[in-house]
């Protein structure tokens, strides 16, 4: 029998387990920057992989490429700032690999990502229960 203690321990736990997935998941600890939690991939084929597989997680999934000969290469230290519609910043943060998931509200937002002082602007709306991609892409 469970009594009241053991019950509010167990839905703790599973609210935890289901408010985290992409943590358990990738080894990549969620951080927030101000009301929005998100992950951004390092260098490693590995977390890319990682955060792959929990993308569908997140609202909103920022992916980075840089085009190379002859193939399509990671770009490093992408410096992105997604904005509301009202221009106020929801989101500032450095991606060090390929990938950056964020849990936005639904919404309409403008996206900006720098490498190497070449800026990116794509505008997206999110929408409530619904996973966007948006592909960032820099010529060599």
């Amino acid at each position: 029998m469970i009594n009241s203690s053991s019950f509010g321990i167990l839905l703790f736990t599973a609210a935890l387990a289901a408010a985290a997935p992409a943590a358990a998941t990738t080894g990549t600890a969620e951080m927030s920057a101000g009301t929005v939690a998100y992950l951004a991939s390092g260098k490693s084929k590995e977390d890319s992989a990682a955060m792959r597989h929990v993308a569908r997680y997140y609202p909103l999934v920022l992916e980075f490429a840089r085009k190379a000969a002859p193939r399509l290469q990671q770009p490093a230290d992408i410096d992105v700032m997604i904005k509301d519609r009202n221009g106020r910043l929801m989101l500032r943060a450095m991606a060090e690999g390929d990938l950056l998931l964020a849990n936005l509200p639904a919404g309409e937002y403008a996206v900006s990502a720098i490498y190497n002082g070449v800026p990116i602007l794509q505008n997206v709306t999110v929408e409530k229960g619904q996973h966007h991609k948006l592909d960032f892409e820099w010529k060599n």
